[in-house]
């Protein structure tokens, strides 16, 4: 399947993933990633599921019992590597959704997601630069997930998805959130996040309690900028190019440039009750937080409101 952050965001928006949908990795020189066990999601301790991948290779395990895991996404390679979670529509298989995403990408735009899209269980992932080592945390319940690993070039976008069937067997037990970390709640157009957020390594406890499918992008903004100025820059890149010899059409510029944004964080999508888990080490500033995931009609969810402002003291 492709890389579904990248084909689903630039898709639907239509513009270069240089602007505020770039993925956090693109462009940021990480820091040396601590080991897995010396993190704040590895003092949680939920069982460990560590992949190791050259970019050719995707060794997530393929059985497993139900329940929480902190998964590690160790890259060793000199490819960029996304890693993402999900369930298939009952009935298909990889090929034919993979497929169905290739008609609706040829297809005439405005590009429409396939109905299915909307069917099936999004439980989130992380991505990972080359050399880099990531985690987070997510629920597994019964069934069959599909676990893809993309490696990629980060410049051209190439890349080769490795995909893995994972049997999820037994039944979840109840499990008891951890308290003390930053609650963020994505409900449908919009986000609930505390008042403050505070500078620092921190954990976020990431929910999807709205009924379509949604994520984050996270990105920082100068001081001052508003919710309405980031909705007019992403949709400055919907004005359809000008017509020789057709009337002048005034053009508004936006209040916020695309040279003032700088992509920090994101999650792939998460479905309606997925919760993933994250580690994230944030610097005081002012930040946008965004979900470009369209609606049935293929509006992204940012021209329908859904971006939040957020200051990091």
């Amino acid at each position: 399947m492709r890389r579904c952050l990248h084909v689903l965001i630039l898709l639907t928006l239509l513009f270069s993933s240089t602007v505020l949908t770039a993925s956090a990795h693109d462009d940021a020189t990480p820091s040396a990633s601590p080991a897995a066990g010396d993190s704040l999601l590895g003092e949680l301790g939920y069982p460990e599921i560590v992949v190791t991948t050259d970019g050719t290779t995707n060794d997530f395990p393929t059985e497993l019992e139900a329940g929480r895991y902190h998964v590690v996404l160790e890259n060793q390679s000199d490819k960029d590597v996304d890693l993402e979670v999900a369930q298939l529509p009952e009935g298909m298989t990889l090929e034919e959704v993979d497929a169905a995403f290739d008609e609706a990408e040829a297809a005439a735009p405005p590009f429409v997601l396939p109905d299915f899209f909307f069917e099936m269980v999004w439980n989130g992932g992380l991505g990972a630069v080359a050399g880099e080592t990531k985690g987070f945390v997510l629920d597994l319940t019964p069934g069959e997930w599909t676990v893809i690993l993309r490696a990629y070039e980060s410049e051209s976008e190439e890349g080769t998805d490795l995909p893995v069937t994972v049997t999820v067997t037994g039944e979840m037990a109840e499990i008891e959130d951890p308290t003390g970390h930053v609650e963020i709640e994505l409900v449908d157009m919009d986000f609930v996040v505390p008042d403050r957020l505070e500078a620092g390594p921190q954990v976020w406890h990431v929910t999807n309690n709205g009924l379509q499918v949604h994520h984050i992008v996270l990105s920082r903004i100068p001081e001052g900028t508003t919710e309405d100025q980031v909705i007019e820059l992403v949709s400055s890149f919907f004005a359809p190019p000008a017509t020789p010899g057709a009337a002048a059409t005034p053009v508004i510029e936006p209040g916020l440039a695309i040279e003032d944004v700088e992509d920090v964080f994101y999650t792939p999508p998460l479905s309606r009750e997925q919760v993933n888990l994250y580690e994230l080490d944030l610097e005081p500033g002012t930040y946008a937080m965004v979900c470009y995931m369209p609606d049935p009609s293929g509006t992204a969810h940012v021209m329908l409101g859904m971006v939040e402002i957020v200051t990091v003291e």
